[in-house]
């Protein structure tokens, strides 16, 4: 059970503590990989590749407080949300206000660290993804055009708990010292403060955003959109706008679908059922596939000649 696993965890986030709002994911997991189990399919935590869409594994994560699955194949998974947005007609679980509450109650936060600081609300707020990722995936012309465009005074940047302290301070030297905020600041504050967020495809931060009724506006290289875990849920949720209404609806439409691969036992009662059927439904999908595309020695897609 990696996702809440000591080593697993050390790994990906070092001695940085995980808050206990997440428990409720852990019964989820453990019955997802009772699952899987009975499949010819292997399974990992949190990690993204580029399989043929006849997949070998299913990766699971968890997504603003909710249990996740997908195929590691780009195309299986983005199909997923397509179809799970045309899937549903009645909406039965709020997942708007799931979202919501969680930022009122004062539990959105994932990591138990986090500091109640005193900040001056500002319409412009931008949120990277951690140290780890950060050069290489999102675009620093464009948050200079952000800043140039409003002001400094307009935007604050607020960095991911993960990113280390000579990425702020060179964030610092580039965007400026008043714009760049602490790593431990409360992200889910600032939201609630801001008018526009500019997030990224691979950050939960569009979802609270979403349900907030806030603008959302992409900081991705356009080229690195697609690598992040959370592509195929955040870019139906960009294409749906610009419209806060769109993207509500976006959101309340494929996650109340089991076909999105998205579970939330605090939500829904039957979430066993849910991950019964979505595995039905992902194993029906992946047979289309089978001799569509075939393996190669360096395990990358190529057409098959059959």
């Amino acid at each position: 059970m990696k996702m809440f696993n000591k080593h697993t965890l050390q790994k990906q986030i070092g001695d940085m503590p995980k808050s206990n709002t997440l428990e409720h994911l852990r019964q989820v997991e453990r019955y997802f990989l009772k699952e899987i189990k009975k499949l010819p399919l292997e399974q990992d935590y949190d990690v993204v590749a580029n399989e043929v869409p006849w997949f070998r594994t299913m990766s699971y994560t968890e997504f603003a407080h909710c249990f996740i699955m997908y195929p590691l194949s780009p195309i299986v998974k983005e199909r997923q949300i397509r179809e799970a947005y045309d899937d549903v007609a009645t909406i039965s679980l709020d997942y708007i206000s799931y979202f919501k509450n969680r930022i009122t109650k004062n539990l959105a936060n994932k990591y138990s660290h986090i500091e109640d600081s005193k900040i001056t609300p500002r319409d412009h707020l931008i949120v990277p993804v951690g140290s780890n990722k950060i050069k290489e995936t999102v675009c620093m012309n464009k948050l200079r055009y952000i800043i140039n465009t409003h002001g400094e005074e307009e935007v604050y940047l607020k960095p991911h708990p993960l990113t280390t302290h000579q990425i702020v301070g060179e964030l610092r030297d580039m965007l400026g010292e008043d714009v760049v905020l602490n790593r431990n600041d409360d992200l889910y504050k600032l939201l609630v403060d801001a008018e526009v967020v500019h997030t990224s495809h691979r950050s939960e931060s569009i979802v609270y955003a979403v349900a907030l009724g806030k603008e959302v506006d992409c900081i991705d290289v356009y080229q690195k959109a697609q690598e992040g875990s959370f592509y195929h849920i955040a870019n139906g949720i960009f294409n749906y706008g610009p419209k806060i209404e769109d993207q509500q609806r976006f959101i309340q439409r494929t996650f109340n679908s089991y076909k999105s691969g998205i579970v939330n036992p605090e939500l829904d009662k039957n979430w066993k059922d849910r991950i019964d059927q979505y595995l039905d439904y992902i194993m029906t999908i992946r047979e289309e596939y089978r001799y569509k595309y075939l393996w190669n020695e360096k395990g990358t897609m190529e057409r098959s000649k059959r």
